[in-house]
């Protein structure tokens, strides 16, 4: 039971595909677990095609279209990477964590993550660092607590595997959590399992500990 989901304004953002590639990865992977979500972002996708249909035409450039394939064909990274990664319309089977758009990301499902260590019973796998906003994988064991902090600017948090408590808050699979400037938690891991999360940040978290603030030039959060 999804309880906790994106904003309206990263909804709107995500359909006009206005949204970064970090963000925009997190949107979708929370769209490919949750059905409601997936309801409204089709809502927001036919506004916008009725918007851009009564548009006045405009007149391209003789070369418009060859110069644009140019572009593609000498892109430095694939355009799935550069692109608003795509959610999938259907939920993954039980055997499956990742949600495909990530799956893309991590190159195979959780079995292929490739993971650093953060702290005692924390790990992360960075993703996507882009436009100065950050996506990356947190593995953090049964009971264990996130360093106290808060936020420089905003911070999604999506939960792909066990749960984790919040500002008294339960979020488990699917739940996504936005935190802004006005937010200070130190999220703890479920005892059910371990807990797996996708999280973007587009500034720097502010560490309550000493230890936090060590650690962070080293860590890049």
């Amino acid at each position: 039971m999804i309880t906790h989901h994106p904003t309206e304004e990263f909804m709107v953002a995500y359909a006009a595909g206005t949204l970064d590639e970090a963000n925009s990865l997190a949107i979708a992977a929370h769209l490919t677990l949750c059905p409601t979500c997936r309801d409204e972002i089709a809502v927001y996708e036919a506004l916008g095609a009725t918007l851009v249909e009564e548009l006045p035409e405009a007149v391209m450039a003789p070369q418009a279209l060859a110069a644009t394939l140019e572009r593609v064909r000498h892109a430095s990274r694939p355009l799935a990477t550069v692109s608003s990664p795509l959610p999938s319309r259907h939920a993954p089977t039980s055997s499956i964590m990742l949600p495909a758009p990530l799956r893309h990301y991590v190159g195979g499902d959780i079995g292929a993550a490739k993971w650093q260590v953060l702290g005692p019973g924390i790990h992360h796998m960075p993703l996507v660092a882009s436009e100065g906003v950050t996506a990356r994988l947190l593995r953090i064991a049964p009971g264990r607590a996130v360093f106290d902090h808060g936020h420089g600017g905003l911070e999604l948090t999506l939960v792909l595997n066990g749960s984790y408590q919040s500002q008294g808050k339960r979020f488990t699979r699917g739940d996504l959590e936005v935190a802004d400037e006005n937010v200070n938690h130190r999220p703890v891991a479920g005892m059910e399992d371990v807990c797996i999360c996708l999280a973007v940040t587009d500034a720097p978290l502010r560490f309550d500990s000493w230890i936090g603030r060590l650690m962070q030039p080293f860590i890049g959060i």
